[in-house]
């Protein structure tokens, strides 16, 4: 009989591939995307909400503006599309804003108004109003789908500037939901509740709510692409 030691078990089998590329698995928790964009909006509460105050007054005005204006025909579709404009701008600023402080950068009103990536932003959110559309009209179910595997093309712009191409920005956010779109979904449907809260408090709670929601968002598309949430930092 020999002598010899028994050979040792075989390895386990591999993880899950992460997509992202960082070489580990990927998951998002819907209560922990939550739970970070509360608790780090209330530790930068004063910066974020007169970020959203600027947001709204900006809003406003342009509204103000284009209904003083009036007029019909091609002088109201300029205004209209002048409005949106406008409107993605301010959404790529506060984009940028959320992942700053994912790095752990505390929050400023200047870095709304940074225009970098601010032409790939405004072609790749015409592509996805498109295809969500498009959704729409096949019952809906489709449009959430698409938004599900596309809707961080905005979160890749923000966060690479003008070195992301329109495309690469959507293939970016299809290859980091692979595999967790249910959970976004969910995620989406959570956000949804707690912004139809901030509404039915006199339509004031959702300034902050809105923070609340861009933030947990911010935390999935970090967590997603495989990058630490920077937690430490906040004063």
């Amino acid at each position: 009989m020999s002598m010899e030691p028994p050979p040792p078990p075989p390895p386990p089998p591999p993880g899950p591939i992460d997509r992202a590329g960082g070489g580990r698995p990927t998951s998002l928790g819907v209560g922990d995307a939550v739970g970070y964009g509360w608790d780090v909006y209330w530790k930068n509460v004063g910066t974020l909400v007169v970020i959203a105050l600027v947001i709204v007054g900006i809003e406003i005005v342009v509204g103000i503006i284009g209904s003083a204006i009036g007029g019909g025909g091609a002088v109201q579709f300029v205004v209209q599309v002048i409005g949106s404009l406008i409107g993605l701008f301010l959404t790529l600023g506060w984009l940028r804003v959320s992942l700053e402080i994912t790095r752990g950068v505390k929050p400023e009103v200047g870095d709304l108004f940074k225009a970098q990536g601010y032409g790939p932003f405004i072609l790749a959110s015409i592509l996805f109003y498109i295809g969500f559309v498009i959704g729409l009209i096949l019952l809906i179910v489709p449009a959430i789908i698409f938004a599900c595997i596309f809707g961080f093309y905005g979160f890749v712009i923000a966060e690479r500037g003008e070195g992301v191409g329109v495309t690469e920005s959507l293939q970016r956010s299809a290859d980091i939901t692979r595999g967790n779109r249910w959970n976004l979904f969910g995620l989406g449907v959570v956000i949804f509740l707690i912004n139809i809260v901030g509404l039915l408090a006199c339509f004031v709670g959702v300034i902050f709510t809105l923070g609340i929601s861009i933030l947990a968002w911010a935390y999935a598309y970090r967590t997603l692409s495989g990058e630490t949430v920077e937690r430490s930092a906040w004063a």
